[in-house]
């Protein structure tokens, strides 16, 4: 909460600056490019591929000629950390996007919740869960798509509840943690059976970074395993 706050100051100080009709002009360089986390591509295709690509640090790029032009459609948030970007399969203009990368390198930084779209990307709602950190993975239900999953692995560095699997029958305005196991495990994947939506299976892992070295097992770590739904 305390981030979106912030972010909203940032906003109005945008709006005030004597630099804000100020251009900018891209230099260089041309050769680096940033981690990409995940693409989502819209189905069944149309005359060309519309794909959308998740950064790590970058925000969500939009492509709608396979790939050849990309134009940024999620770049002014509280977070541009991208973890996951989903295109409901009932629904292509139907977009979610979970913010916060899941790998949890040194470099990663934290997500600010989970944000949605509804007209292709042009425009984003924020739809709650900023306790989340990071979010690696959504599944939308394939016929409703106010029917939606969350699987969320938690802060990097310290221990917090707002781990687990989430679930909005009512797209995004409310959501019930549904799967939970304790303050250091999140849910790291979460998949839905193509023949069945009630059937899902989420993969947890106990991990917290110390400032000495990489998320690993420790003695007396039990959270980390494979779950699976079928109701």
């Amino acid at each position: 909460v305390e981030r979106l706050e912030n972010y909203k100051k940032h906003v109005a100080m945008k709006s005030d600056s004597q630099f804000k009709d100020a251009k900018w002009q891209f230099l260089g360089p041309t050769n680096i490019s940033g981690r990409v986390t995940d693409v989502a591509v819209e189905t069944p295709r149309g005359k060309t591929y519309t794909m959308y690509a998740a950064t790590a640090s970058g925000g969500v790029w939009k492509t709608e000629n396979d790939g050849t032009t990309w134009r940024p459609v999620f770049e002014h948030a509280a977070s541009t950390s991208i973890g996951e970007v989903t295109i409901a399969p009932s629904n292509p203009k139907i977009v979610w996007v979970g913010t916060g990368e899941a790998n949890v390198f040194r470099s990663s930084m934290a997500g600010a919740g989970i944000y949605k779209s509804e007209d292709a990307g042009e425009t984003w709602t924020h739809m709650g869960l900023t306790g989340t950190h990071t979010i690696p993975r959504i599944q939308i239900h394939p016929t409703d798509p106010n029917i939606v999953y969350v699987a969320a692995s938690g802060h990097e560095w310290t221990h917090n509840k707002e781990r687990g699997v989430y679930k909005t029958i009512d797209g995004g305005k409310s959501w019930e943690k549904i799967l939970y196991i304790n303050e250091q495990t999140g849910a790291i994947d979460l998949v839905m059976d193509p023949t069945d939506p009630n059937v899902l299976y989420a993969s947890t892992w106990q991990r917290i970074r110390k400032r000495w070295n990489d998320p690993r097992n420790e003695k007396g770590y039990s959270g980390s395993g494979v779950y699976k739904t079928i109701d």
